[in-house]
This record gives structure tokens, C-alpha cells and sequence, in this order.
């Protein structure tokens, strides 16, 4: 075989066993430089704004001027703070319309709402509504007998006869303490009897800071105040509020 015949054989076995191999693998496809695509953010917070608000009172507090109270419409449970007022678990609060404060920090409470509504006024359409200071017992359990005034005192059958010449004054006057509510209205709530005066005079509540017993014999000092009005019906003749208590 001459020269040129062995060339073309040799071409045509290349050509043979180019065909027969497997094509190259392709390059891999260029990197994009763009970070892929990310889930959607999540949605933004709602803006503080009006909606209505309603439901059954949970649980409550007051405080600065303020009573808070947490609200379940069946659905969910919400916070919401009005002017301060008589309201008490078991409450159900009428629909009413507040703005969204979310985030919200009460540093009197030393707390912080996720979020609350505040609310113009807070009124009860039904359920539980006890009076939080307790209906004044018109005679101990067992008999009373007078106790004396203290030095420079007066007995409750007198502060209830002079009391509108004694309002906004300071007074003093011991008896034996018959029922004790306390923790309302950031106060001690006391009812004092001793042994004077009939039903609706001879029941003087009081109001303090100071934690005492039922049973106790005390003197109590402090303002009086007459025709007290706290809403939803509860309306008093006289009390002696922000009052300093003593035993006997």
C-alpha cells in the first residue's frame, strides 16, 4: 500500500472510532451570581388603629387612673384599658371601639401588652358584676358590744350624723373590723363597726394601704369623704379614704 493509501486508511479509522466514543459532557451551565429567590418576608405588624373590641372579663386590674382588663369574645383574647372604674371577673364588657397599641409598657404595672386596646369607657352589658367593696354587713356575725372612741375621736353613728360638715376633714375612729376586701382599686377596703348607730349607719368603710385582719380592734385615721360615686350603681355616703391604721 502506497503512502497516500495508508493516510486514508488511518483518516478513516479516527473518523471510525470518533464516533463510536460518548460526546463530551457539556459544560456546566454558568453560575448565576444572583442569589436565589427567598421566600416572601413576613407580613409587617398591624398599625395601631380603631377596631371594636368586646367579650367576657378574664381578669382585671387598675392602676394611674386606669383599669385594665383582658377580654375572651370566644375567639381570641384581647387586653384593653379604660378610665379607671368598678368592673370584676365574669364581666361582660359591651362592644366598644379602641385604638391598637401594640408593644404597649406600663410602668406602673412594671408590664408590657404585646398589644391592648384603649377604650373610651368600659361598660357592662352582663354576667358578674359584685360589688368590689362588698355589701356592708348591717351587724357582725356575733353581737358587737359599743366599743370607745378613741382620745380626740368620734364614734361611726356621729361621722355618719355630721358628715357632711366633716367632709374633706381628718378623723379618727376605732372599732372592730368585720369584713376586709383587699387588693381593690390598688386599696385595702375595711368595714369598721362599733356597736353605734342602726342599718346603714352603723357600717363605715375605709379605705388603706395598711393589711389587717378581720376581728381586728383598730383606730383608724383618715379623710372623709362624702357621697363617693364609683359607677355602675355603687354609690356611698361616706367613707374615710388613704386611711393609717392602728391596733386598738
Amino acid at each position: 500500500m502506497d503512502a497516500k493509501g495508508i493516510l486514508t486508511g488511518l483518516t478513516l479509522a479516527i473518523a471510525g472510532c470518533t464516533r463510536d466514543q460518548p460526546p463530551p459532557p457539556a459544560p456546566p451551565a454558568p453560575t448565576s451570581l444572583s442569589p436565589a429567590a427567598a421566600s416572601p418576608p413576613p407580613a409587617a405588624p398591624p398599625v395601631a388603629g380603631e377596631e371594636s373590641v368586646e367579650g367576657t372579663v378574664i381578669e382585671t386590674m387598675s392602676s394611674a387612673g386606669y383599669t385594665y382588663a383582658k377580654l375572651d369574645d370566644g375567639h381570641r383574647q384581647v387586653w384593653v384599658a379604660g378610665p379607671e372604674t368598678t368592673i370584676a371577673v365574669g364581666a361582660k364588657v359591651a362592644k366598644v371601639s379602641g385604638t391598637a397599641m401594640p408593644g404597649f409598657r406600663s410602668t406602673t404595672l412594671n408590664r408590657t401588652f404585646d398589644l391592648i386596646y384603649f377604650v373610651n369607657v368600659l361598660t357592662v352589658t352582663g354576667g358578674a358584676m359584685p360589688n368590689p367593696h362588698g355589701a356592708a354587713p348591717t351587724a357582725p356575725a356575733t353581737p358587737l358590744g359599743k366599743i370607745e372612741p378613741a382620745a380626740g375621736g368620734t364614734t361611726i353613728a356621729q361621722l355618719f350624723a355630721t358628715k357632711d360638715s366633716l367632709a374633706g376633714k381628718s378623723v379618727v375612729v376605732r372599732g372592730k373590723i368585720v369584713k376586709v376586701n383587699n387588693g381593690i382599686l390598688g386599696k385595702n377596703w375595711l368595714h369598721l363597726q362599733d356597736g353605734t348607730g342602726a342599718g346603714g349607719t352603723n357600717d363605715l368603710i375605709v379605705t388603706t394601704d395598711a393589711t389587717v385582719a378581720k376581728d381586728d380592734v383598730v383606730v383608724v385615721r383618715g379623710t372623709v369623704t362624702t357621697n363617693k360615686d364609683f359607677g355602675a350603681g355603687y354609690k356611698y355616703a361616706v367613707l374615710v379614704e388613704n386611711a393609717t391604721v392602728t391596733s386598738k
